[in-house]
């Protein structure tokens, strides 16, 4: 006689119904028994477990269904009917060969979530002034490295580190914490992580995440739901998903680019240069502007698509233009207050 494993959706909802059960209280002994069956009941239920732990604390825990969570976690898998768990899901969280300890362990862990929380602290928000670079170590160990006229505000309050990027570009090397995910909030997206290393950027509306190492979740802020839309029409795990070395955009008409990055390239900005390859130069010109006193411009569509390369140092806004002009088909007029890239005729 052949088993037929369960349908995708029920072995997301008994998972994320273990987790609820778990966060609400301490498992009786009749309960860890039936929880210690279930996972010894096939290797896939640890990793839905896992996954349903992710999602449940990506979704503020208390506040999330059972079906809420289980839907989630069928959209980050995209198993289409089969059970592929995206690699880095593999790990699993509950050894069953030591069930107990690590059991009684998880319960008193995951029971942190829900204790009554201390007084919220009173969010800090952090600035860069123009032409300003800032490196801020955390209260958890965490590293915030912002990029000239970027705000960031913080709030490690209750069960979770809550960052929300307000302008301008910042890295954040994550120390790790399962039990309190690191989330960044940048437009309409969220990005989740708990101990890894990546760089959130917003420009001209549109949001840029590099991730260098780990893994991070990019979700709509709203939905929960993975940010990008599928070209194919079923989600699979790079929809939400980043790999070491890949830079995903964002725009906010819904169109999404993920590309490979370079990692000398992408961070060279915080040793006082901007590296650009093919960038367009709107683009370039947008990220100069954060250490120029004089507001670069570009004053047509054509300039504005030119891509150009180089190496420049922040603070040398004269010698960018001076480059940008001498290399590449445009040319600068003053405007009042403004330099204006062109086309050259």
């Amino acid at each position: 006689m052949t088993d037929i494993d369960p349908p995708v959706s029920e072995r997301s909802e008994t998972a994320s119904a273990w987790c609820m059960k778990i966060a609400e209280r301490p498992l009786t002994a009749e309960e860890a028994r039936a929880f210690e069956t279930w996972l010894e009941a096939d290797p896939r239920n640890n990793a839905a477990f896992e996954r349903a732990s992710f999602i449940w604390r990506a979704l503020d825990g208390a506040n999330t269904s059972p079906i809420r969570v289980s839907v989630r976690m069928d959209a980050l898998s995209a198993l289409g009917g089969q059970d592929n768990e995206p690699s880095w899901w593999q790990r699993p969280l509950v050894r069953r060969s030591a069930f107990g300890a690590l059991a009684a362990s998880l319960v008193a862990a995951i029971s942190l979530m829900v204790l009554p929380p201390a007084p919220d602290a009173r969010g800090v928000d952090y600035a860069t002034a123009l032409g300003e670079r800032r490196v801020v170590m955390l209260d958890d160990g965490s590293r915030l490295s912002m990029d000239a006229a970027s705000e960031v505000s913080v709030d490690y309050s209750g069960d979770k580190r809550q960052l929300v990027l307000k302008s301008g570009r910042a890295k954040f090397d994550v120390a790790k914490n399962p039990l309190k995910p690191f989330s960044v909030v940048a437009g309409a997206k969220l990005i989740v992580a708990t101990g890894t290393s990546f760089s959130v950027e917003i420009l001209n509306g549109e949001v840029n995440v590099v991730l260098f190492e780990g893994h991070v979740a990019v979700l709509d802020r709203v939905t929960k739901r993975p940010a990008v839309v599928p070209s194919s029409g079923r989600l699979s795990a790079v929809d939400a998903l980043l790999q070491p070395g890949q830079e995903l955009s964002l725009r906010e008409n819904g169109a999404s680019r993920l590309e490979p990055v370079d990692m000398a390239r992408a961070t060279a900005w915080e040793a006082g240069q901007l590296s650009f390859a093919d960038e367009p130069l709107g683009q370039a010109v947008e990220r100069m502007n954060r250490y120029s006193p004089t507001k670069l411009v570009v004053g047509d569509p054509e300039a504005a698509a030119v891509e150009i390369s180089g190496v420049f140092n922040a603070n040398n806004v004269d010698g960018f233009v001076s480059n940008v002009t001498g290399v590449f088909p445009v040319t600068t007029v003053r405007r009042g207050s403004e330099t204006v890239f062109v086309t050259r005729k």
